[in-house]
């Protein structure tokens, strides 16, 4: 069963680069054409993710919202890798990974407990008494 594994491993890509170079073929570019955007597209969402990863797991630490976070990080850590590696059929799934929308983006003007943020309770704004921070302003007159 292992020996399966490790060959399944190495099979794919395999056959992932020589679909991509058929596919090159039947288009009538270069094999390199269709490997380098992925490649460099990889190597700078890589770069981006290392770079904000600490300032995101502090602010998730502290918002004590850490499983969106890890989530949403490894998924695109994930799709880096995908498209690091050789191949149109990995850059498809990268870019399908790349297009779930995020688990801490919540929609606008949810109250807390919603998908973005379970089980978190937002601080009261002090100006309003709100936990979304939306503002009435007007005057109010009474007619009878």
């Amino acid at each position: 069963m292992p020996l399966l594994l490790i060959g399944i491993l190495f099979a794919l890509p395999l056959l992932d680069i020589y679909a991509t170079l058929r596919f090159a073929e039947a288009l009538g570019v270069p094999g390199w054409a269709l490997f380098i955007p992925g490649v460099l597209f990889g190597w700078g969402l890589m770069r981006r993710e290392t770079r904000t990863l600490k300032a995101r797991f502090v602010g998730a630490v502290q918002g004590l919202s850490v499983g969106g976070m890890v989530f949403d990080s490894g998924r695109r850590m994930l799709a880096a890798l995908l498209l690091l590696l050789p191949g149109f059929f990995s850059d498809l799934v990268a870019l399908f990974l790349l297009l779930v929308p995020n688990r801490s983006m919540s929609p606008v003007g949810a109250a807390s407990g919603s998908v973005g943020n379970v089980g978190v309770s937002q601080p009261e704004s002090p100006r309003t008494g709100t936990a979304s921070g939306a503002t009435v302003d007007g005057e109010f007159r009474r007619v009878e």
